[in-house]
């Protein structure tokens, strides 16, 4: 049965739908956000690397070795409409934007939020949950 709406429940609908929406897409994009650090699609130039807790890697590579960077992503409700990320290792940085090892040779970046949002395309995603929430 379609949702009628009158001026005294629109109001309440949307913010309904809107959160609805917002909660869906958040899931959507962090649940992408460990898959873009677990697939094996991040360059490396420096050779095979012997890891703590998995066996040696080259090129292509994921960006799990310990599960420490992916396992301290914290997501936080900043207001009602609004969530964030953060991953709480002191080197996820490095990771996500590159630099410099200390022989001076770069450090590549792996952006995988900004992966992840071009995966998702996380508007269009958005928008299409909330016109089927408010078509009901």
């Amino acid at each position: 049965m379609p949702k009628i709406y009158t001026p005294d429940n629109l109001p309440r609908i949307f913010d309904r739908a809107v959160r609805d929406a917002l909660d869906k897409t958040a899931k959507r994009l962090s649940d992408e956000f460990d898959t873009q650090i677990n697939t094996s699609k991040w360059p490396w130039d420096r050779g095979t690397t012997v890891r703590k807790k998995r066996p040696p890697v080259s090129s292509p590579r994921d960006i799990v070795d310990t599960t420490d960077l992916r396992e301290s992503k914290v997501q936080e409700d900043i207001d009602p409409y609004g969530v964030k990320w953060t991953w709480k290792t002191d080197y996820s940085s490095i990771v996500h934007e590159g630099g410099k090892f200390m022989d001076g040779s770069d450090y590549p970046e792996r952006p995988w939020t900004k992966s992840a949002e071009e995966e998702v395309n996380i508007q269009e995603y958005f928008a299409d949950i909330l016109r089927r929430e408010l078509d009901g």
